[in-house]
């Protein structure tokens, strides 16, 4: 019996840290039957179709200071924006005129911005009868709140790293407020989406199983693991990018803990092997985010700078082709 067949036998429960450290690093054969172990796990959960998203990055303009993100507060050579309420509905519009329901809207940490929240998540949600999902940084349970008599439906919080000196080294923030405002959110009664960055500067190993550890046990709606990618005028910039193989093995892991979870094959993956979308299928992920926003203002929104993958319709329908699935279709 191979050492993923006795895994499977036992489930996740019982896997020890060294045996996710096995997972982490598989290669070959054995990480070819972990994506297995995912997929199986992801079908008979009922989770093969691949769910669309449509993204709209409304603002590059970020209070944050993370070192890993060229929209960091700190970062004077980039043009900042913000679009208009008009500009976002008019998204919103060819989003579901190109046949998907959930506009997600995405942005750096600005509460100004919710003034504007105010006036587009309501046209959204009750005109155009599509699911909001939101994605900009923390907010307080009062805002959260808000948010869901407004319409909203769901919120990304991401918590980039389970160590906490680490968080505090890389973001100049805490973590314990991270995880607190994640909660507002689900107390609030949003779905959530939380995950972890693979490959951050001086990570070792027993910190992604922690990531796997403190994943799982939020409980979340949905869930990702990005491998880190280098953005120039950031602190990080002349570090290596995150490891491909360890992330979709994240990924697979994190598929087999969670089950019914929405799990995004990232854009990330595309931006640095060529079909690492279709690798995230075949991994155990069933979401794809299709980028909306406007060309002249796509390469303001500096996630990934030079290196960064913009995914299309066209490009999401063949990789979900090239990986045997469906799209999920929305009533």
């Amino acid at each position: 019996m191979s050492i993923i067949e006795q895994m499977r036998k036992s489930g996740f429960e019982a896997l020890t840290d060294e045996d996710i450290m096995k997972l982490l690093t598989a290669e070959g054969g054995m990480q070819q039957d972990l994506f297995q172990w995912a997929r199986d796990v992801r079908r008979e959960n009922g989770c093969d179709d691949v769910l669309l998203r449509g993204v709209v990055e409304i603002s590059n303009v970020c209070n944050k200071n993370c070192d890993y993100c060229a929209m960091r507060a700190s970062n004077k050579d980039l043009v900042r924006y913000t679009m208009s309420a008009e500009e976002i509905l008019a998204i919103a519009q060819a989003i579901k005129d190109n046949g998907i329901q959930i506009v997600f809207l995405q942005g750096g940490q600005n509460p100004r911005n919710d003034i504007l929240l105010e006036q587009v998540i309501p046209i959204i949600r009750n005109d155009m009868k599509m699911g909001v999902l939101l994605c900009l940084g923390e907010r307080s349970q009062d805002v959260y709140e808000k948010f869901v008599r407004l319409g909203a439906i769901s919120y990304i919080l991401k918590f980039e790293t389970s160590d906490a000196d680490h968080y505090k080294e890389i973001t100049g923030s805490s973590l314990e407020n991270r995880l607190n405002t994640l909660r507002w959110a689900q107390n609030s009664g949003l779905k959530v989406g939380t995950g972890n960055i693979v490959g951050l500067p001086d990570q070792p190993l027993q910190s992604l199983v922690n990531d796997i550890r403190l994943g799982v046990s939020i409980k979340p709606d949905f869930i990702s693991a990005s491998p880190f990618i280098p953005n120039p005028n950031t602190p990080m910039e002349q570090h290596i990018h995150g490891n491909v193989n360890m992330t979709l093995n994240t990924m697979s892991i994190l598929r087999i803990a969670l089950k019914t979870v929405t799990i995004p094959s990232v854009s990330a993956l595309e931006s640095l092997v060529k079909d690492g979308q279709r690798m995230g299928l075949d991994a155990g992920a069933n979401v794809i985010t299709i980028n909306f926003t406007p060309k002249e203002t796509q390469s303001l929104y500096k996630i990934y700078s030079e290196r960064r993958f913009v995914v299309s319709l066209e490009h999401a329908y063949s990789t979900i082709e090239k990986a045997g699935l469906r799209i999920h279709k929305t009533e």
